[in-house]
Protein backbone atom coordinates (compact mmCIF):
# COMPACT_ATOMS: atom_id res chain seq x y z
CA UNK A 1 0.00 0.00 0.00
CA UNK A 2 1.51 3.70 -0.94
CA UNK A 3 1.79 5.47 2.65
CA UNK A 4 3.69 9.06 1.76
CA UNK A 5 2.19 12.57 3.10
CA UNK A 6 1.95 13.68 -0.56
CA UNK A 7 -0.29 11.06 -1.41
CA UNK A 8 -3.93 10.40 -0.84
CA UNK A 9 -5.02 8.07 1.84
CA UNK A 10 -6.60 4.94 0.78
CA UNK A 11 -9.54 4.94 4.11
CA UNK A 12 -11.39 1.68 2.66
CA UNK A 13 -14.01 -0.20 0.69
CA UNK A 14 -17.54 0.43 0.42
CA UNK A 15 -20.11 -1.63 -1.42
CA UNK A 16 -23.94 -2.10 -2.23
CA UNK A 17 -23.04 -5.66 -3.78
CA UNK A 18 -20.04 -6.93 -5.80
CA UNK A 19 -20.75 -4.91 -8.81
CA UNK A 20 -20.69 -1.83 -7.36
CA UNK A 21 -18.06 -1.43 -5.50
CA UNK A 22 -16.43 2.21 -4.30
CA UNK A 23 -13.17 2.88 -3.07
CA UNK A 24 -13.30 5.54 -0.09
CA UNK A 25 -10.20 8.36 0.08
CA UNK A 26 -9.23 11.02 2.66
CA UNK A 27 -11.62 13.83 2.05
CA UNK A 28 -9.46 17.04 0.28
CA UNK A 29 -11.55 20.18 1.34
CA UNK A 30 -9.70 21.96 -1.44
CA UNK A 31 -10.67 20.45 -4.10
CA UNK A 32 -8.89 19.87 -7.22
CA UNK A 33 -5.54 22.15 -8.56
CA UNK A 34 -7.59 22.61 -11.76
CA UNK A 35 -10.59 24.23 -9.83
CA UNK A 36 -7.73 26.27 -8.20
CA UNK A 37 -6.07 27.10 -11.15
CA UNK A 38 -9.83 28.00 -13.10
CA UNK A 39 -10.61 30.92 -10.16
CA UNK A 40 -7.01 31.57 -10.30
CA UNK A 41 -7.76 32.73 -14.13
CA UNK A 42 -11.50 33.91 -13.22
CA UNK A 43 -10.29 36.64 -10.93
CA UNK A 44 -7.69 37.49 -12.79
CA UNK A 45 -4.72 35.89 -10.22
CA UNK A 46 -0.98 37.10 -11.37
CA UNK A 47 0.32 34.46 -13.74
CA UNK A 48 3.51 33.38 -12.64
CA UNK A 49 4.98 31.33 -9.66
CA UNK A 50 4.56 32.27 -6.35
CA UNK A 51 4.91 30.79 -2.81
CA UNK A 52 1.35 28.55 -3.27
CA UNK A 53 2.45 27.78 -6.52
CA UNK A 54 6.10 26.75 -5.75
CA UNK A 55 4.95 25.10 -3.04
CA UNK A 56 1.98 22.88 -4.80
CA UNK A 57 4.96 22.23 -7.18
CA UNK A 58 7.23 20.77 -4.74
CA UNK A 59 4.67 18.39 -2.93
CA UNK A 60 3.61 17.35 -6.51
CA UNK A 61 7.47 16.01 -6.96
CA UNK A 62 7.91 15.13 -3.84
CA UNK A 63 5.07 12.34 -4.52
CA UNK A 64 6.29 11.35 -7.58
CA UNK A 65 9.71 10.89 -6.12
CA UNK A 66 8.09 8.58 -3.67
CA UNK A 67 6.46 6.59 -6.09
CA UNK A 68 9.18 6.50 -8.58
CA UNK A 69 11.75 5.35 -5.51
CA UNK A 70 10.00 2.23 -4.59
CA UNK A 71 11.08 -1.45 -5.21
CA UNK A 72 9.76 -1.79 -8.55
CA UNK A 73 8.87 1.96 -9.07
CA UNK A 74 5.32 2.64 -9.81
CA UNK A 75 4.04 5.16 -12.30
CA UNK A 76 1.35 6.99 -11.74
CA UNK A 77 0.44 7.24 -15.86
CA UNK A 78 -2.59 9.78 -15.16
CA UNK A 79 -0.94 13.13 -13.45
CA UNK A 80 -2.85 16.31 -14.08
CA UNK A 81 -4.01 19.20 -12.19
CA UNK A 82 -7.72 17.38 -11.60
CA UNK A 83 -5.20 14.91 -9.69
CA UNK A 84 -3.67 16.88 -7.75
CA UNK A 85 -6.20 17.43 -4.53
CA UNK A 86 -5.85 20.32 -2.00
CA UNK A 87 -6.19 20.93 1.79
CA UNK A 88 -8.00 23.88 2.64
CA UNK A 89 -4.73 25.45 3.15
CA UNK A 90 -3.76 23.88 -0.58
CA UNK A 91 -1.14 20.98 0.94
CA UNK A 92 -1.16 19.04 -2.24
CA UNK A 93 -1.33 15.29 -2.48
CA UNK A 94 -1.85 13.18 -5.37
CA UNK A 95 -4.30 10.93 -6.63
CA UNK A 96 -6.59 8.91 -9.24
CA UNK A 97 -4.15 5.55 -9.50
CA UNK A 98 -6.58 3.96 -11.30
CA UNK A 99 -3.95 3.56 -14.19
CA UNK A 100 -0.96 3.69 -12.19
CA UNK A 101 1.27 0.39 -12.31
CA UNK A 102 4.45 -1.47 -11.33
CA UNK A 103 7.11 -0.76 -13.56
CA UNK A 104 7.66 -4.42 -14.04
CA UNK A 105 10.00 -3.82 -17.62
CA UNK A 106 11.09 -1.27 -19.76
CA UNK A 107 8.77 -2.46 -22.40
CA UNK A 108 5.53 -0.53 -21.31
CA UNK A 109 4.05 0.70 -24.56
CA UNK A 110 0.36 0.87 -23.48
CA UNK A 111 -1.86 4.44 -24.12
CA UNK A 112 -2.57 5.61 -20.67
CA UNK A 113 -3.81 8.87 -19.19
CA UNK A 114 -5.12 11.59 -20.14
CA UNK A 115 -3.94 13.18 -23.84
CA UNK A 116 -3.28 16.54 -23.04
CA UNK A 117 -0.50 15.62 -20.48
CA UNK A 118 0.91 12.56 -21.93
CA UNK A 119 4.44 11.92 -23.11
CA UNK A 120 5.14 11.75 -26.71
CA UNK A 121 6.87 7.93 -26.24
CA UNK A 122 3.36 6.98 -24.71
CA UNK A 123 1.06 9.25 -27.33
CA UNK A 124 3.03 6.98 -29.86
CA UNK A 125 2.68 4.00 -28.51
CA UNK A 126 6.04 3.64 -27.83
CA UNK A 127 8.17 2.13 -24.89
CA UNK A 128 8.29 4.24 -21.82
CA UNK A 129 9.06 4.60 -18.02
CA UNK A 130 8.96 7.36 -15.06
CA UNK A 131 9.96 9.93 -17.28
CA UNK A 132 6.54 10.37 -19.03
CA UNK A 133 5.39 11.06 -15.38
CA UNK A 134 7.46 13.64 -15.62
CA UNK A 135 6.99 14.87 -18.88
CA UNK A 136 3.09 15.07 -17.39
CA UNK A 137 4.84 17.02 -14.34
CA UNK A 138 6.00 19.51 -16.71
CA UNK A 139 2.76 20.31 -18.71
CA UNK A 140 1.24 20.43 -15.41
CA UNK A 141 3.34 23.29 -14.08
CA UNK A 142 2.73 24.97 -17.00
CA UNK A 143 -0.60 24.88 -15.91
CA UNK A 144 0.26 26.44 -12.60
CA UNK A 145 2.41 29.55 -14.26
CA UNK A 146 -0.47 30.31 -17.02
CA UNK A 147 -3.71 28.85 -14.86
CA UNK A 148 -4.92 27.36 -18.49
CA UNK A 149 -5.53 23.92 -19.91
CA UNK A 150 -2.59 22.38 -21.89
CA UNK A 151 -1.76 23.82 -25.08
CA UNK A 152 -4.95 26.54 -24.60
CA UNK A 153 -2.93 29.22 -26.77
CA UNK A 154 -3.03 26.10 -30.01
CA UNK A 155 -6.76 26.51 -30.10
CA UNK A 156 -6.70 30.18 -30.57
CA UNK A 157 -4.77 29.40 -33.65
CA UNK A 158 -6.02 28.90 -36.93
CA UNK A 159 -6.40 24.59 -38.66
CA UNK A 160 -6.01 24.68 -42.35
CA UNK A 161 -9.39 25.09 -43.01
CA UNK A 162 -9.15 28.48 -41.61
CA UNK A 163 -11.40 27.38 -38.38
CA UNK A 164 -9.98 27.62 -34.31
CA UNK A 165 -7.57 24.71 -33.85
CA UNK A 166 -9.53 21.58 -31.52
CA UNK A 167 -7.24 20.30 -29.42
CA UNK A 168 -7.31 16.87 -31.09
CA UNK A 169 -5.91 18.77 -33.94
CA UNK A 170 -3.08 20.70 -32.13
CA UNK A 171 -2.11 16.89 -30.60
CA UNK A 172 -2.06 15.29 -33.77
CA UNK A 173 0.07 17.93 -35.54
CA UNK A 174 2.52 17.70 -32.39
CA UNK A 175 2.65 14.04 -32.87
CA UNK A 176 3.53 14.37 -36.57
CA UNK A 177 6.09 16.94 -35.95
CA UNK A 178 7.92 15.16 -32.86
CA UNK A 179 7.82 11.63 -35.59
CA UNK A 180 9.81 14.22 -37.77
CA UNK A 181 12.41 14.85 -35.31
Amino acid sequence: MLDHPRVVHFVGIAWDSLSDLCIVLEYMEGGDLRALLASYEAQGHDVGFDHTKVTIALHVAHALTYLHSLDPPVLHRDLKSKNVLLTSDLQAKITDFGISRERADKTMTAGVGTSLWMAPEVMMGERYDDKADMFSFGVMLSELDLHTLPYSHAKHNLSSSGHKMPAAEALYHLQTVLREL
